[in-house]
């Protein structure tokens, strides 16, 4: 009997990881697919550009040491962070101004 070692459990945990962002870039690009007429095609595209750019870095860094990878990925954790909180302050300000545009989960509270 084999134990699984603990690259086979990063893998594991990278692969499960890659299904979730799947799933994740599916819903964020159906979202653009909704959005009015006149705005439907331009943020299509730029949801699709974010998309296969994020893809493209990623890549990107797989090619390096892992040293420098570790580098790359905190830098792009700090990024990716900075935006959240850019477009939870943008989210809040919208439900403020028309709270009807909230989310059910956020009406509850």
């Amino acid at each position: 009997m084999s134990y699984p070692t603990q690259e086979d459990e990063l893998r594991a945990k990278e692969a499960q990881a890659e299904g979730i962002k799947q799933a994740e870039e599916t819903k964020f690009l159906s979202t653009f697919q909704t959005t009015p007429a006149r705005n439907a095609g331009r943020l299509s595209d730029l949801a699709n550009a974010i998309v296969s750019n994020f893809n493209r870095i990623m890549e990107e860094a797989r090619q390096d040491p892992y040293q420098r990878q570790e580098d790359i990925m905190a830098g792009m954790k700090k990024l990716l962070q900075e935006q959240i909180n850019v477009i939870e302050a943008r989210r809040a300000y919208t439900i403020k101004i028309n709270p009807s545009t909230a989310l059910k989960e956020e009406k509850k509270a």
